[in-house]
């Protein structure tokens, strides 16, 4: 008799099925898990990555602001008030903690360069911006795989841990111990953190000055001009004397610099009358009659706008004579001074002739405040470089502004704003030509006759009826008092 073993076999089978698929189950609910642990905690790491940037670059902002008050308002800049304090020419700030993530930002600002030319400064930015990191204290996202420290892997070179771009601080700050606070690699520590995890982010800004003098002419209202027949254009004087020949051709090494002749208008209407060799800027405004006589582009949305101007805040106390010019006058400065600590001259009435002479072989800086209207005659011989700061208004002729040096730049005129809003106006009559600059934000500008000018002007409006001929000098672009800061740099620190 056989015995049959089927239905054994059979239960066998099924039992090894059954165990298989709980191993596989298990082997796949452990790798899920894990999957998911991972991709959270990493998400929860982008994140993070992601806010400390939004920290760092409000913390910017912060500092930003405090750099364009210097050129807007100085005495409240980098106040105490603010939380910022104050050694030599570095400024810090203490932490600002916002958002719903408790994020926080802190920031250094510091003078790195001032320009031997114009004495205008450049700031450095230095913001931190941290996140706090949620969840346990895992590497996540590996993009190595190293048995080598996990911390620093040397004194100049942080260690193996985390992809390259997230540098987490899971007890002390990675940063400080291998770089130091700064980065230049001094006063190196070990520092805990805390909250702990968390991540930081650095970056750094230049904030360069931006001065007046950027286009040949810029109004916030209305332009008209100039005559049928003058023309705007522009050249480089560090390359070398004006030419009237380089406008009309583009073989010329100087061509591009003859281009320049950029007029801005704000929400104005335009006028054009002469040609522009260079472009037409207007913010909504329009241009009419002879438009097809700009030489460059015409954009119709180009907004900006022109701050009240006061006298600066750094100048020196004034000499104690002359304080008025009511006579021909000439004057030799005591000291050559420079662009930031000038000879100052404070005058009460002006309407005869001030002549500046040069101290010795130096290039001699000069300020002059006029309380007043200004009615007579500057001549301000080579080697000079003067500031001229007007209360009130300006008329004389072309041919009583008298620059030795050839060099627009020696000659700046500013006028200041009135704080109670009454008109204020500068008018230049014929005859004679002149070559200097107008920074008058609050002025209405009038130019007659038919001068040779090479300079800029900066306006509340311009009206000119004459065939003037008009130079923009390009090397004008970073001279003139600072008007505000622009951002020009931006890098992050992602050691």
């Amino acid at each position: 008799m056989k015995v049959s073993f089927t239905s054994n076999e059979r239960g066998n089978a099924l039992l090894c099925a059954v165990c298989t698929i709980f191993i596989v189950s298990v082997i796949a609910a452990n790798v899920l898990l894990n999957c998911t642990t991972r991709y959270n905690q990493a998400s929860n790491q982008v994140r993070s990555w992601n806010e400390a940037l939004y920290a760092a670059e409000s913390g910017a902002d912060i500092a930003y602001n405090e750099v364009r008050k210097i050129a807007s308002n100085p005495s409240s800049a980098f106040s105490a008030g603010n939380g910022w304090t104050t050694s030599g020419t570095t400024y810090t700030s203490g932490t600002t903690t916002f958002g719903t993530n408790s994020l926080r930002t802190s920031e250094m600002v510091d003078l790195f360069y001032t320009d031997p030319t114009t004495g205008n400064a450049w700031y450095r930015i230095r913001s931190k911006g941290t996140s706090p990191l949620q969840g346990l204290k895992r590497t996540g996202m590996d993009d190595r795989l190293s048995n080598g420290n996990r911390f620093v892997a040397n004194a100049s070179t942080r260690g193996d841990g985390d992809t390259l771009l997230r540098k987490i601080d899971f007890k002390y700050d990675h940063f400080t111990a291998t770089y130091g606070p700064t980065g230049d690699g001094t006063n190196k520590a070990i520092v805990a953190v805390s909250p702990a995890p968390q991540l930081s982010r650095r970056i750094e800004l230049i904030a360069a000055p931006i001065t007046p003098f950027e286009a040949a002419i810029k109004v916030s209202g209305s332009f008209y001009g100039l005559g049928s027949a003058a023309y705007i254009d522009s050249f480089r004087s560090s390359v070398g004397p004006y030419d009237p020949t380089v406008k009309t051709n583009p073989s010329d090494s100087r061509y591009a610099d003859s281009q320049s002749g950029t007029v801005e208008i704000d929400n104005g209407t335009a006028t054009i009358m002469g040609d522009i060799y260079g472009n037409l800027y207007t913010n909504g405004g329009t241009a009419t009659k002879k438009t097809l006589n700009v030489h460059g582009t015409i954009d119709n949305n180009v907004p900006f706008t022109l701050d009240s101007f006061s006298i600066p805040t750094y100048l020196p106390a004034p000499q104690a004579s002359p304080t008025k010019i009511n006579a021909n006058t000439t004057v030799t400065p005591p000291t050559a001074g420079t662009a930031r600590a000038p000879t100052v001259y404070l005058l009460s009435s002006f309407d005869k002739t001030l002549t500046i002479n040069q101290n010795g072989s130096s290039q001699t800086y000069v300020a002059i405040h006029l309380t007043s209207d200004f009615t007579g005659a500057i001549d301000v011989k080579p080697g000079v470089h003067v500031q001229f700061f007007i209360d009130g208004n300006v008329d004389v002729k072309a041919r009583d502004i008298i620059n030795e040096t050839g060099y627009a730049g020696n000659l700046q005129f500013y006028s200041i704003s009135p704080t109670d809003g009454s008109p204020q106006h500068i008018n230049i009559n014929s005859p004679g030509d002149f070559v200097a600059t107008f920074y008058a934000p609050s002025a209405d500008f009038t130019m007659n006759g038919n001068p040779d000018v090479t300079g800029a002007i900066i306006a509340k409006s311009f009206y000119g009826n004459g065939n003037t001929s008009w130079h923009y000098d390009r090397s004008l672009d970073f001279l003139g008092d600072v008007t505000d800061y622009r951002i020009t740099s931006y890098v992050e620190d992602i050691r």
